[in-house]
């Protein structure tokens, strides 16, 4: 008995060491959550062109590039995990090719107003080759664009042409002669949207001309007095932070997708970021935007913190979605760069254990820029990420299980675990570490290291390449998120684990469906979770379809539960039958009135959320 004492004395002391050695290595070192180097984008797929995953051998991936922590290793257990919650084969010889697409339908002509354009813009424009028309046609909706696309053939409707507008005055001139013209014009940001926001209305009978708003990229003043600056909507969160950094402040908004998505797409969808504990949304953040349309400039003069001056119009941009005008530009919030930034993990008995700290933290005032909580599957899902381990860190990773499980009686297929981003003074770190990590202890948290929180953080970035990889096998997988009172979230999750495997049993689906979440963002009344679902398609008549149906009654569970329609991706059109259910009639009729008001001619006829029952 005194022999297994010490033993598990012995074990616990070198887990605390180690633990120790991982906080200490975090230091207060700034870094990037994301490589900062430009690079060429994938026409249709997520990301980077020198960013994939692939085969190494017949059991293992590898993320080629540099550019994410993943990359350059060989990836052994991914596949036996994919394998096991999948219920699937995945191996190469399981690989679909993707389908050869033909050139495509010829544009509709609208060579008046292309040589209008050209004339009144510049030559290079505006674009009508097919390779332009075509990636300016979708988002990354993953199954009704991005597999549908790859795997079954050609969008229902591709845009016919492509403009580049390169000022405020050139935005307001393509208006008029949109207006003049009879052409239909749909904003392009960053093209990232996984909402069906950039689908284009097959009955659509005008040419549709996609924005490309990507060369207006500039700051055009900043304000360190005020702490504010004025930037183009078209700029990516990756060129806005780079340039801000230059001149040491941050805007701090950090969504996944922060690398290729613009100012404008956040404006238009309504966006959050990772941090917006210390930033806020994208509506904290955005102090006035001017959105071009049909009916002149939509905008309020003369910004000031706060005013009590009617209805703002500024509230018709957040969530605009493309329907009423081209978002130009936006004066921001920006904040001088952190003094530090450490990382941290904790792991908790269970996903409730975890729940009621993040309530219990919120209610004690001490929230770091980020904290996410994962529950079990998403939890070996990251695990299953980690390299060929070297000798030494499997003596650790037996260590840590060993302490876990014998000593604090942790079910291990239970557990539950939270990444932690802190950053700000050092003086404000050391004061919420030490609220952070002894408050987790009354819930049966324990510390998993630095190490373990930086890259659980940075795994964000890297994910969505893998929804790419596995549409090569006719996986089919999407994110979709909610917001829920605090009491509704087991009701929520609870509910979608139950109708995604009653679904996938009435559609005939192989396998196993895979589903799992995390709780990305804590506020007063509630908090976002953020789920990752996916199933195999193979052997399905119509894949897409049945993804679709099954989607759309995991959105009627959440909302029959408690759960918000949206948290930050937005309506666009897979959403838009709902909101009945979440607006009244007369709610709708006003948005569709003022849609009317702005645009009457609907010259931005893309028809999302509200205006696509239009159609």
């Amino acid at each position: 008995m005194n022999e297994a004492l010490l033993i598990a004395a012995t074990v616990v002391l070198l887990a605390a060491l180690l633990a120790l050695r991982s906080r200490r290595g975090s230091g207060g070192q700034l870094d990037s959550s994301y490589d900062e180097s430009e690079g060429e984008r994938r026409l249709h797929k997520w990301g980077y062109s020198d960013t994939r995953f692939e085969f190494d051998g017949p059991r293992s991936v590898r993320v080629t590039g540099s550019r994410y922590p993943l990359a350059g290793y060989s990836l052994p257990f991914f596949v036996p995990f994919a394998e096991e919650v999948l219920g699937v084969p995945i191996t190469p010889e399981e690989m679909v090719p993707e389908v050869e697409r033909g050139p495509l339908p010829p544009g509709r002509s609208c060579e008046a107003f292309l040589d209008a354009c050209r004339q009144q813009l510049g030559e290079d424009h505006a674009a009508t080759d097919d390779e332009t028309r075509l990636t300016h046609s979708h988002g990354q909706l993953s199954v009704d664009e991005i597999y549908r696309l790859l795997y079954i053939g050609s969008l229902p409707r591709v845009a016919d042409l492509v403009v580049f507008p390169e000022s405020e005055d050139e935005a307001r001139r393509l208006v008029s002669l949109a207006v003049e013209h009879g052409v239909c014009l749909v904003p392009y940001g960053g093209g990232t949207n996984v909402s069906g926001a950039l689908s284009l209305p097959p009955a659509e009978e005008r040419p549709i001309a996609s924005v490309d708003m990507s060369r207006m990229n500039r700051i055009l003043w900043l304000d360190e007095d005020n702490l504010q600056a004025c930037v183009e909507a078209g700029i990516t969160g990756k060129e806005l932070e780079r340039l801000l950094g230059e001149r040491g402040y941050t805007t701090g908004h950090d969504p996944d997708s922060v690398e290729l998505s613009t100012l404008g797409g956040w404006i238009a969808t309504n966006a959050s970021g990772m941090k917006k504990n210390r930033y806020g949304n994208i509506e904290d953040i955005v102090v006035e935007a001017t959105l071009a349309t049909p009916a002149g400039e939509v905008e309020s003069r003369r910004p000031t913190p706060r005013n009590s001056t009617g209805v703002a119009p500024r509230l018709w941009l957040f969530g605009c979605e493309g329907n009423l005008g081209l978002i130009t530009k936006a004066v921001i919030k920006i904040h001088p760069r952190p003094e530090a930034r450490e990382y941290g993990s904790l792991v908790f008995p269970s996903l409730d254990h975890g729940i009621r700290y993040l309530k219990a933290l919120r209610r004690e005032g001490a929230l770091p820029a980020s904290i996410r909580l994962v529950n079990n599957t998403e939890f070996r899902f990251g695990q299953a990420l980690k390299p060929a381990p070297s000798a030494g860190a499997r003596v650790k990773t037996a260590v840590q299980r060993f302490v876990l499980a014998r000593v604090k009686g942790f079910d291990l297929r239970n557990l539950a675990a939270c990444t932690i981003v802190m950053e700000g003074t050092r003086r404000e770190l050391v004061w919420q570490k030490r609220i952070i990590f002894s408050l987790a202890k009354g819930f049966g948290g324990v510390s998993g290291g630095a190490h373990n929180g930086r890259r659980g953080y940075m795994l964000t970035f890297a994910i969505a390449y893998i929804r790419d990889f596995l549409n090569q096998f006719h996986i089919m997988g999407e994110t979709f998120e909610t917001s829920v009172p605090w009491d509704r979230i087991h009701d929520v999750t609870g509910a979608v684990e139950e109708k995604l495997a009653e679904q996938c049993r009435s559609h005939g689906v192989r396998g196993t469906p895979y589903l799992s979440y995390r709780i990305t963002q804590t506020y007063h009344t509630g908090v976002c979770i953020y789920f990752t679902m996916g199933f195999s398609g193979k052997g399905l008549e119509a894949p897409d379809r049945v993804y679709h149906d099954v989607e759309a009654s995991l959105r009627q569970a959440i909302l029959d539960h408690g759960g918000s329609l949206s948290h930050h991706h937005g309506v666009g059109k897979i959403r838009a039958a709902f909101l009945p259910e979440v607006q009244t009639e007369a709610s709708l009729k006003i948005l569709r009135e003022t849609k009317r008001a702005m645009d009457p001619d609907d010259v931005f006829g893309i028809a999302n959320g509200a205006l696509a029952a239009d159609r």
